[in-house]
């Protein structure tokens, strides 16, 4: 496969993750406002604006909490630039928009379906903005926006031949889930510190982004304690949204790709030792100790930066004379 397919590939599954993470932000965030009080409202921003390692561009999160009005102002502002605002790459309607190209760059490896469905996705979504979504029950526009996200994807699981470019396509999706996951444990535990009391309803949301919360309360108690809910998240191989899973699909899709030639070991080795670091040494931490925690999800997220460089280096900005035999 060529590179710049591969690439293009890979970078259409880390945008359309990208954007399905925003919807689901955002859905949860638009219907707390509903029935949170404004205190938990506004921590929650945080913890998004955490997660996504941004600052709105208006500012910092000064906080408004006791005015009703003014927080949905400030909502009103910050869902735009999380959703439409052109100077934010992260944007949904960027991602979308980021993962339209790249799928027009590799039209002869996906089908028509799959192409029809993304530019409908993305012309839909072209279309709107903050104050026609506003108007209307704007948690139903990310609900809306994110299904189209999950139609694209299943005509792909349906679809698509399971040669290098389906794996490439997998491969940029879980490294992207993994890296989102952390980054959103990471806040989570920064704004919600476990040893809170009466906070639940922010473990609950954590759990209900993560397309967690029916499975853990078939595992668990209906009360959401919050290292269970970490824990959850973090090293349940079960879980479609866990870290460990995405660990464990994007080793599957380096394995595919590689066809067992030994093409980015670096990156095989880096996956290896961060789902041994979850395997074996999250089972044995301190429950209480929040920093701890953070400080392993930190090197999970670096590790996957380090990661995506290796996966570049070895399949995309490699050198061509380094694949050329040598001569007799």
């Amino acid at each position: 496969m060529l590179s710049r397919s591969a690439q293009g590939l890979y970078w259409m599954g880390r945008y359309l993750e990208r954007a399905q993470h925003g919807c689901r932000l955002l859905t949860d965030q638009m219907e707390a406002i509903e029935d949170q009080p404004v205190d938990q409202v506004d921590r929650r921003w945080r913890r998004i604006y955490t997660g996504l390692g941004r600052a709105p561009l208006a500012g910092g999160l000064e906080s408004s909490r006791g005015d009703d009005v003014f927080m949905l102002v400030d909502a009103f502002t910050l869902a735009d630039d999380l959703t439409f605002e052109p100077n934010n790459p992260d944007a949904i309607r960027s991602c979308l928009a980021a993962a339209r190209e790249n799928a027009r760059q590799v039209r002869n490896l996906i089908g028509k379906d799959m192409w029809s469905r993304l530019n409908v996705a993305y012309l839909e979504l072209r279309e709107a903005g903050i104050t026609e979504i506003w108007k209307d029950r704007p948690a139903e526009f990310y609900v809306r926006s994110e299904d189209a996200v999950r139609a694209f994807l299943g005509i792909a699981d349906s679809t698509m031949y399971r040669d290098a470019g389906w794996h490439f396509l997998e491969l940029g999706r879980f490294v992207e889930r993994a890296q989102a996951l952390a980054s959103l444990l990471d806040a989570q535990l920064a704004v919600f510190p476990s040893a809170e009391p009466n906070v639940e309803s922010a473990w609950h949301s954590l759990l209900r982004i993560c397309e967690a919360r029916m499975a853990y309360r078939r595992l668990h108690s209906v009360e959401y304690q919050p290292h269970t809910v970490v824990d959850f998240i973090v090293a349940d191989t079960r879980l479609s949204r866990s870290i460990r899973h995405a660990l464990g699909r994007v080793s599957e899709s380096l394995e595919a790709i590689s066809g067992g030639e030994p093409l980015a070991p670096e990156a095989s080795r880096r996956v290896g030792r961060m789902a041994a670091r979850i395997d074996d040494g999250w089972p044995r931490r301190d429950p209480d100790d929040d920093s701890s925690a953070r400080s392993v999800l930190q090197e999970i997220r670096q590790s996957l930066w380090d990661l995506d460089a290796d996966i570049t280096s070895a399949y995309f900005d490699y050198d061509v004379r380094d694949r050329l035999p040598e001569a007799g």
